[in-house]
């Protein structure tokens, strides 16, 4: 994929899902029923939540043998998915690596056409808990994505290091863009999203989520930073897309709603 040069803009949807942890089945119906909705509504890049095909609290539930036996058929689904809807798709799942067995909290990058175009896997991955299947991965990511420009991509707790945002940045970005598990409270997001926008001088936008799971997300926002401040952000109990234009030769956002994901 190449980056668009065109001035009209694009529209982004972030899918605000209720992922439950260890129901794949459920959450892919979900994320299905979400990614029409979301095509339907102009998307041309729909973005998923971090782990919105497992759940976050998904090891204790039903381990973790299915990620390496299933990936070839999820990967088949998501890209036929992608495909069907003529969107780019970003979908939050585990991933088991070709090259060394390893496992990774990713961000897949599926094209229109179906293919994978590239993924990041969460560098920042706790190594206790439930993310203490994850392996870090070791390397920042940025993909040009067509109709959008070129994209930084994130997991959750990466936009905490200032060290993975300017690295990210270096390469050259359009924009920033994470996928997230990231409940309020005494452990939640704290100015990471507005730092990272005012430091690269590239808008951020966050996929999070809502639903119960190992913690309460339903007061979690999924949001846009822009110049140090946050100019949208969204937050409900039940699961919904947030919708924004953007145009990528201004590199900027306008004209936000929500609507329903079922």
């Amino acid at each position: 994929m190449t980056k668009a040069t065109a001035a009209s803009p694009t529209t982004i949807a972030l899918l605000h899902l209720a992922p439950r942890p260890g129901e794949i089945a459920a959450n892919r119906r979900a994320l299905e029923q979400a990614v029409r909705r979301a095509a339907a509504k102009d998307a041309r890049l729909v973005v998923t939540p971090e782990l919105a095909v497992s759940g976050y609290g998904f090891r204790d539930l039903i381990g973790t043998d299915w990620i390496a036996s299933g990936q070839s058929a999820l990967f088949a689904w998501a890209g036929a998915l992608a495909r069907e809807t003529g969107a780019a798709l970003v979908l939050g799942t585990p991933e088991a690596a070709a090259e060394n067995d390893a496992l990774y909290n990713s961000m897949v990058l599926f094209a229109p056409d179906g293919s994978v175009t590239g993924w990041h896997r969460k560098i920042n991955a706790l190594r206790i808990g439930s993310e203490s299947w994850s392996t870090p991965g070791d390397r920042t990511s940025v993909f040009a994505v067509d109709g959008i420009g070129r994209i930084g991509f994130f997991v959750c707790a990466d936009m905490y290091s200032t060290r993975i945002v300017d690295e990210t940045a270096a390469q050259g970005v359009d924009l920033l863009l994470s996928s997230a598990n990231w409940a309020p409270g005494h452990h939640g997001p704290n100015g990471e999203w507005e730092r990272a926008s005012a430091t690269t001088d590239r808008p951020v936008l966050v996929c999070n989520r809502t639903g119960c799971d190992v913690l309460d997300f339903e007061a979690a926002q999924s949001v846009a930073a822009v110049d140090g401040a946050i100019v949208f952000s969204h937050a409900s109990p039940e699961p919904s897309i947030a919708l924004v234009d953007w145009t990528p030769d201004t590199r900027r956002l306008a004209h936000w709603r929500v609507t329903g994901a079922a």
